[in-house]
């Protein structure tokens, strides 16, 4: 069991949340093009009305939240798994243990791969600076709807805490994607 996937797309030291998020993106772009990604994405759709874009991204949503579990990252440690790696697990009947960062990029891929319009986003919870760089401390996507024009929170760490995280956070940071 320990051992057969192949290793996450990224182990790094922790250098703060630009280059997480540039992890992010990366692993999101490549991974969107996966035909495992895509496939994963249909059949969760698949008994939705055509064009119903907002139940898509929440059928995604929901069938991430349902098949993964929250677990941080190792103490000094940035690790951001692949989400076509994640998807295999899944597929495999496992139940992946995935962090923020690995759960965002996990859900930009599948939302990509529906033709969704997406942007990463870090928040913090308290005014903390490193060498006078604000500290991020949880990142999310957001989904563009198209025929309402919102960008829906898709965060399944915040769950249904979604509009309280929001009220908390002292900083948000935007990182167009599409």
């Amino acid at each position: 069991m320990f051992g057969q996937l192949n290793p996450p797309i990224q182990k790094t030291a922790f250098l703060g949340s630009p280059q997480t998020v540039k992890l992010i993106i990366s692993a999101s772009l490549t991974a969107q093009n996966d035909y495992v990604v895509r496939q994963m994405a249909e059949a969760i759709c698949r008994d939705l009305r055509s064009k119903d874009y907002l139940s898509e991204m929440l059928a995604i949503l929901h069938y991430i939240s349902a098949n993964t579990r929250y677990m941080r990252d190792p103490a000094t440690i940035e690790l951001v798994k692949a989400p076509e790696l994640v998807i295999k697990e899944i597929l495999s009947n496992q139940r992946p243990q995935l962090d923020c960062d690995d759960l965002t990029a996990l859900l930009a891929a599948l939302l990509l791969a529906v033709g969704n319009r997406i942007r990463v986003v870090t928040v913090a919870f308290r005014h903390v600076f490193y060498k006078n760089e604000r500290q991020y401390s949880h990142v999310f996507v957001q989904a563009l709807e198209p025929r309402s024009g919102v960008w829906v929170t898709l965060d399944p760490v915040a769950g249904e805490r979604v509009k309280n995280m929001h009220q908390r956070a002292v900083a948000v940071k935007i990182y167009n994607v599409t």
